[in-house]
């Protein structure tokens, strides 16, 4: 009332009465100990916005537990969203679509305007951008109807790239390679270590390599 009197303007169009945020199964306070920021989030090696990923699969209406577990979780979602993202991103050839792939994607599109409309049920929201994922409409058509869907969703979907790895972690991960080939397993484990130190971690594959950021600290 205060801000409307003050500059003439409607202050907002509707109130969202939301249930409590739990932190393991309590009301976060800071009398209990279990209050924590986005600063917390980060140092426990999270994305802020696996943490948006974690609310948007609760109703709003809905009690809200977190846990660090369920964080983690919440970021292989997140991470996995991105890969497979990042994937129709790389893909620039455009297909026409034939009419049944055509009515699959605006049934996809009303499905998802449904969710939104009926209550802001967000987790049916974001399980229509998997099901959309899992369709077999073609790469670029997902990938610009996934966008569109992250204008509400917020993920930050668009600006998803390939994570650089440093030269120092390739260099790493090329010495520990060639301590494994001469059998040096101790000289391997200590470099893989220093990987680990580093944020991140190396995993073999017939005999190759796959180097990926860390995530969590836990």
């Amino acid at each position: 009332a205060q801000s409307e009197a003050a500059t003439g303007k409607k202050f907002v169009k509707y109130w969202f009465h939301s249930e409590f945020l739990l932190v393991d199964g309590r009301k976060m306070s800071k009398s209990l100990n279990n209050f924590y920021t986005i600063d917390d989030v980060k140092k426990q090696g999270f994305e802020p916005l696996a943490l948006r990923y974690l609310f948007l699969q609760t109703h709003y209406r809905t009690f809200s537990n977190f846990t660090w577990r369920a964080l983690k979780s919440a970021q292989e979602g997140y991470k996995n969203l991105k890969e497979m993202v990042l994937s129709l991103k790389k893909q620039k050839q455009r297909q026409s679509l034939s009419e049944e792939k055509l009515a699959q994607l605006d049934n996809l599109r009303s499905e998802f305007i449904g969710a939104l409309n009926n209550d802001l049920q967000m987790p049916e929201a974001l399980a229509v951008v998997w099901s959309l994922i899992k369709s077999n409409i073609p790469s670029m058509d997902k990938y610009d109807l996934i966008l569109e869907f992250d204008q509400i969703l917020g993920l930050n979907l668009a600006e998803v790239e390939e994570e650089k790895i440093p030269e120092e972690i390739i260099k790493l991960a090329k010495e520990r390679k060639k301590a494994r080939e001469n059998k040096n397993f101790k000289l391997a484990d200590e470099i893989r270590k220093k990987i680990k130190d580093k944020g991140w971690e190396i995993t073999d594959i017939n005999g190759e390599y796959k180097i990926n950021k860390e995530r969590f600290n836990l």
